[in-house]
């Protein structure tokens, strides 16, 4: 087993209590979307916005996050072993009659001490390994989404009617309680997305501007591609766009099943 899947299999055991048991439908169900406008949207991170794909570029707020989560969880081992042996030697001066109990709080100190190590390794192994770009990849024209590596590795295609995505609870923030993550098939690691903090309005919006057959959701930032966006659903309607389309559709099936 290699360290990666060893942190795999480690961040698997906290993400199962932090995941809720439903999975989110992949197509759109009606209802208010998030709108997004010039103000609205995180330009810095943002590669591409347009009527074909949305680029997220999660590369450095994954590399803070890691870091602080290290330095944390570092203090917290500083921390626990000083008072740790403060308490074994009050207990001592007690007598014998204490013995038992001493041992009892040296194990718990040590499971609270040894818990967090790997998360600890990673946070310092992670700025080393990582990957120079992590981006999440909505890809509007291809009807797929390239999912980032959880730590590092390789971007991962999926179709977005195969996506499987769930809210799970965001443990950084104490206001909003839970967060959008898609799973990625290889390794089931979840990757956090999201837009504006509303779970039921962001999703919905991706479930619509997935859908090629929709004109695009309502936002600022659409404008200046609607115009194309209808004259590209209106020749896919045709006869012609539905032959190139079906001809389309086989021959990316196909660089996945190779992939």
């Amino acid at each position: 087993m290699t360290f990666i899947d060893f942190i795999h299999k480690y961040m698997g055991v906290f993400d199962r209590v932090r995941s809720t048991k439903e999975w989110l439908p992949v197509k759109y169900q009606g209802g208010e979307v998030t709108v997004l406008n010039q103000t609205s949207v995180h330009w810095e991170d943002t590669v591409q916005l347009d009527d074909k794909k949305y680029i997220h570029n999660k590369t450095t707020w994954d590399v803070v996050g890691v870091l602080w989560a290290g330095i944390g969880l570092f203090s917290l081992i500083a921390g626990v072993l000083p008072a740790g042996w403060g308490l074994i030697n009050e207990f001592g001066k007690m007598g014998n009659d204490s013995l038992w109990l001493s041992l009892f709080f040296i194990l718990c100190l040590s499971s609270f001490t040894f818990l967090p190590i790997p998360a600890i390794l990673l946070s310092f192994v992670y700025p080393f390994k990582r990957p120079k770009e992590r981006l999440l990849i909505w890809n509007r024209e291809n009807g797929t989404v390239t999912l980032p590596p959880r730590f590092w590795g390789e971007h991962e295609v999926v179709p977005f009617k195969d996506l499987k995505v769930k809210k799970i609870r965001n443990i950084g923030s104490f206001v909003q309680f839970h967060v959008l993550a898609a799973f990625r098939p290889s390794d089931g690691q979840p990757i956090e997305f999201g837009l504006l903090g509303d779970n039921a309005k962001d999703w919905a919006f991706f479930c619509w501007y997935m859908d090629k057959n929709r004109p695009l959701p309502p936002g600022e930032v659409f404008d200046p591609y609607r115009e194309r966006d209808e004259e590209r659903r209106k020749w896919e309607m045709s006869e012609e766009g539905q032959m190139v389309q079906d001809d389309s559709e086989k021959r990316q099936q196909s660089k996945l099943s190779v992939a």
